[in-house]
């Protein structure tokens, strides 16, 4: 079994419908491991000792029409060892519910209130996740990808983990079934800054990719040699 020592944040905009989330650890290719989004369907996030088979656990049951407590509660069923997992779901209309199993290592936390929810643990504070919900939620004005890098910088800020992070990854859904945002530092001395100066750079053009896509005869130029 995966143990990661790790906090995170998801979240919906309620003005768009947007989901995304974003995840750090002292484990490296966090992003790969711990966080998914599915569409309109949901955000969940899968830490701790770490099995990420259960998202699809959980997407099934977000599909099947059953919120975030339906889906956290289908994923706690259908793994022999739910002590070892800290999961969190936020589904497609905002509901969000987590949970936390007896085992979960060191110093952990977990917050959830409508259209966040944030988790941890072998965390320097306890109250971690509930300084990063609030923070999304006093935020919205930022777009959602902003928020969520806002979000845990919140927690980096106050400690983090008690091990250094070395990895961090960012996925957001806006309107389409492919993600407007997935961003990834896989292993970084400083993976929040890294992933901020990405961000700076991809932020910007991040809509040209979804037109680039979508119609492709209004794509703006690549500005690349031999795109002429």
């Amino acid at each position: 079994m995966n143990v990661t020592s790790t906090f995170s944040v998801a979240g919906r905009c309620s003005s768009t419908g947007s989901l995304g989330a974003i995840v750090t650890s002292s484990s490296p290719a966090v992003g790969a491991r711990c966080l998914s989004v599915k569409g309109k369907s949901g955000v969940i996030l899968s830490q701790n000792v770490t099995d990420p088979r259960l998202a699809s656990v959980g997407y099934s049951a977000l599909e099947q029409g059953y919120d975030a407590k339906g889906a956290i509660r289908s994923m706690t069923n259908a793994t022999p060892f739910p002590e070892y997992r800290q999961l969190a779901v936020v589904d497609g209309k905002g509901k969000s519910d987590v949970f936390t199993g007896e085992q979960a290592l060191g110093v952990h936390g977990e917050y959830c209130s409508d259209n966040v929810v944030s988790i941890g643990n072998l965390l320097s504070d306890a109250t971690i996740p509930e300084a990063m919900g609030e923070h999304f939620i006093d935020n919205g004005n930022l777009s959602l990808p902003e928020r969520l890098i806002s979000a845990i910088e919140v927690g980096f800020m106050m400690g983090g983990e008690l091990d250094q992070e070395h990895s961090i990854g960012l996925i957001v859904y806006t309107y389409d079934n492919f993600p407007y945002v997935d961003l990834r530092i896989d292993y970084s001395d400083d993976p929040l800054r890294d992933l901020k100066q990405l961000w700076e750079i991809y932020g910007p053009q991040a809509e040209d990719y979804r037109v680039r896509a979508l119609e492709p005869e209004r794509a703006p130029s690549y500005n690349v040699k031999g795109d002429e």
